[in-house]
């Protein structure tokens, strides 16, 4: 039973959207073969949560101080050339 769920998973290896091309390219698969699969894959856009709508509440959630994201590149022990 394992066998089938490795093949399976090796099956869809060959349609990652990473190497697909490169599978195409070696003979593996063909570009029908991956036009068929991706008309396969089930259609889950209804599962996708909405967006959010006021993502800017004005709360700072990043761990950076606010301070830091002014400052030049020089320090407060050596002045500035003249």
């Amino acid at each position: 039973m394992s066998s089938t769920r490795d093949e399976d998973a090796k099956n869809h290896r060959l349609f990652d959207l990473r190497t697909v091309e490169r599978n195409i390219k070696k003979g593996l698969i063909t570009r029908k073969d991956y036009e068929k699969y991706l008309k396969s894959l089930p259609d889950v856009a209804a599962l996708v949560a909405p967006p959010e709508e006021d993502l800017d509440d004005g709360a700072d959630d990043d761990d950076m101080d606010d301070d830091d994201e002014d400052d030049d590149m020089t320090s407060p022990e050596s002045p500035a050339s003249a």
